[in-house]
């Protein structure tokens, strides 16, 4: 009878389990980082909410962007369920204050027509611009927010977005695990930094299309 019951008990236990939520087509999945949520760094925004925001690009690997199988590869960018990132295009350098004559730049991440700025802190830059083939994880950062110094200077890649879902994972040393939907950004409070969090964001209709892969 034990092992019937213990039988029955795994039977029904993938049924109980969460399923990752399809996403609406073209929707830009970003990263909340557990440590700017637990500083009250990000809005508090809900779902249906409409946020203006410069996703940006946490780079991680870089890759060799040279010729692809006899000929140049192509720019793209794709970004999965959990904000992370694979990206080919170019990087250029855009001043921070340049009437002020400070030499501060940020790095901008042309793929296709898409554009982010790019924080090297998981890795090295290359030197100087051009071609650029990049891994990492796509994430909202404060510090590029409308009328701050940084966000003014990547005032081109800030753009209008529809929350259209919000999600928690259990981290994991691989994949995240049992998404849960969420209906509003986790108060400090409520954040974990054994968790991921991230949001699903459909651009306006009024505003310039993104256009990319989301796998």
């Amino acid at each position: 009878m034990t092992k019937t019951r213990s039988a029955r008990r795994k039977r029904k236990a993938p049924a109980s389990g969460r399923h990752t939520p399809m996403r609406a087509p073209g929707t830009l999945t970003v990263q909340l980082l557990p440590q700017l949520l637990a500083e009250g760094l990000l809005p508090r925004a809900r779902v249906t909410e409409v946020l203006e925001v410069v996703p940006a690009v946490y780079a991680g690997v870089l890759h060799d962007a040279g010729p692809f199988h006899g000929s140049p590869a192509p720019n793209h960018w794709w970004v999965d369920e959990f904000g992370c990132l694979d990206a080919r295009g170019t990087v250029t350098a855009v001043p921070i204050d340049p009437a002020a004559g400070c030499t501060c730049r940020i790095d901008v991440l042309d793929a296709s027509g898409w554009l982010a700025p790019v924080n090297w802190a998981g890795t090295e830059p290359p030197e100087g611009d051009g071609p650029l083939h990049v891994e990492g994880s796509l994430y909202l950062d404060p510090m590029l927010d409308a009328g701050s110094e940084h966000g003014e200077a990547v005032a081109l890649c800030r753009r209008r977005f529809r929350v259209a879902a919000l999600r928690r994972y259990r981290r994991t040393a691989d994949r995240p695990l049992g998404p849960v939907p969420l209906g509003r950004v986790p108060a400090p409070a409520e954040t974990s930094h054994d968790a991921v969090y991230v949001a699903d964001l459909l651009p306006e209709p009024d505003e310039h299309a993104v256009t990319g892969n989301a796998s």
